[in-house]
């Protein structure tokens, strides 16, 4: 009997141990829980100090709005178009919607806008390349893309070959189309340059035809020369040598075609009479 009684006193000392231990863990549980609770605390005071301060000082006030990669388009105008300002705080700047508004500008191609702490803002554009000028009902500036991007304005240099052809409702509605006529117009256009014809026969207009493909004018007669579509650079070579022939013999051409599909090799000139 003694036994049991000594084994039943055993058991209530380890249950009295073991809630002892229990109450410690559950007191440096409540201590670690209201320490965390206290630095989330002062962590979220201090992150809205530090967002306050970030968006309110004057260290963060605009001083200085820059562009880079500009040669067309008039900056105070793409300035007005970003909506920001000399003292906007440099962190509350909408760059995305200030990059919507200059895509919208003619000339930008592409865009992009950086802060540069702590009081600048600079902004990098990629401007369309005018290779050519397109009539549209009036003149455009085409990209070396093959985009008609802007009318030409007053003042606007024009120095370029003019694209004729398709009418500006046929651009409106087959857009993708003529843009394709147009690269192929620019393509012919480089060949021209690289063949050295830009010298002896200076092209004045490449007219576009969705059916014939290209037509050049050049040289002061206004010769008509058919290049039809592809192969460009090859058929210039011919051309080149026949314009020699034509110069040795004191002759003018009035029309020459090189666009023979049947015949690729075959020139056919009709003469100036």
């Amino acid at each position: 009997m003694r036994a049991r009684k000594n084994r039943r006193r055993i058991d209530q000392a380890a249950v009295r141990s073991s809630q002892r231990t229990l109450l410690a863990s559950a007191a440096r549980a409540l201590c670690v829980a209201a320490a965390f609770a206290a630095i989330c605390a002062l962590s979220a005071w201090g992150a809205a100090e530090g967002k306050r301060y970030l968006l309110t000082a004057k260290t963060f006030a605009l001083a200085r709005l820059t562009f880079e990669g500009v040669a067309h388009a008039d900056e105070a105008e793409l300035a007005r178009l970003t909506g920001i300002n000399a003292g906007d705080n440099i962190f509350q700047i909408d760059t995305l919607a200030a990059e919507r508004a200059l895509s919208a500008h003619p000339w930008v191609r592409r865009v992009s806008i950086e802060r540069e702490i702590p009081r600048a803002v600079v902004v990098r554009v990629i401007e369309h390349r005018p290779a050519a000028l397109a009539e549209l009902g009036g003149l455009y500036y085409v990209s070396d893309a093959g985009k008609a991007f802007k009318r030409l304005g007053p003042g606007e240099p024009a120095d370029f070959p003019i694209l004729r052809g398709p009418s500006r409702e046929e651009y409106a509605a087959h857009g993708e189309e003529v843009e394709a006529l147009f690269r192929d117009a620019l393509e012919a256009m480089a060949a021209w340059r690289d063949a050295g014809l830009d010298k002896r026969a200076p092209l004045s207009e490449i007219k576009v035809d969705r059916l014939e493909g290209l037509t050049a004018v050049c040289g002061r007669d206004a010769t008509a020369v058919k290049l039809g579509t592809g192969d460009y650079r090859e058929k210039l070579e011919r051309l080149d040598r026949l314009l020699t022939e034509l110069s040795r013999k004191g002759a003018r051409a009035e029309v020459i075609r090189l666009d023979n599909r049947t015949r690729p090799g075959w020139v056919a000139v009709q003469l100036v009479q």
